[in-house]
């Protein structure tokens, strides 16, 4: 059976405004997708960030179309679709954890063993506490040193190195280096936007690959 499906991650946010309640226009999205494998996609899966891998909610696709700036989308190169109808599903997704969506095939999805009541509270409880990425961005980290409280010890003015984490521009630069550096930005005021995205969750390999391809449109 050929892959009928693709699997999409969303936050606990993203899942309270746009999935948990079916939206009048029924429509979702968007996202870069390959668009020679479209017309096979039949269902989508929304993936709940920070649950243990739960998949939340399964869509059955009537129709992909291009993310329209009416519909409120600011990148209209990506696709979003319309579904028919929508159904709660609450199953462990058997993979590594989803960032970007990926395809898969209905058949196993759907075979996946669902959660108890109990265990779906847990995991949703989960996602909604856990801090967003951004929680580590330039401002994340100035907030936690501001609230870090100051030790009388004075051995601890040396203390132990902590693990670094990256910026989202550090990230977004890195990449760029790896991957792209043959690409040239025409507009260094779009550094924010791509910066801001990164902190919102989106891999910087995606967010780099999305804005050259839109200098191509």
């Amino acid at each position: 059976m050929e892959e009928d499906a693709f699997i999409f991650s969303c936050d606990w946010d993203n899942y309270q405004n746009n999935i948990l309640i079916d939206k009048e226009n029924r429509t979702v999205g968007a996202w870069n997708l390959d668009r020679n494998k479209l017309s096979y996609l039949k269902y989508g899966y929304a993936y709940l960030t920070n649950s243990d891998k739960t998949v939340v909610k399964k869509f059955h696709i009537e129709q992909f179309e291009t993310a329209k700036k009416e519909k409120d989308y600011k990148e209209d190169w990506k696709v979003c679709f319309i579904f028919s109808k929508s159904e709660d599903v609450f199953f462990e997704w058997n993979g590594a954890p989803v960032q970007n969506p990926r395809y898969c095939k209905s058949s196993e999805m759907d075979n996946l063993p669902r959660m108890s009541e109990e265990q779906k509270k847990v995991n949703l409880l989960k996602s909604e506490k856990t801090p967003k990425v951004h929680y580590y961005s330039d401002e994340g980290q100035k907030i936690r040193k501001e609230r870090k409280p100051r030790s009388s010890n004075p051995r601890s003015s040396n203390p132990r190195k902590r693990n670094y984490v990256q910026t989202s521009k550090e990230k977004l630069t890195s990449v760029y280096l790896e991957q792209f550096k043959d690409r040239k930005f025409t507009n260094l005021s779009v550094l924010p936007e791509l910066e801001k995205r990164v902190d919102e969750g989106q891999e910087p390999a995606q967010v780099l690959t999305d804005y050259f391809n839109s200098l191509e449109k």
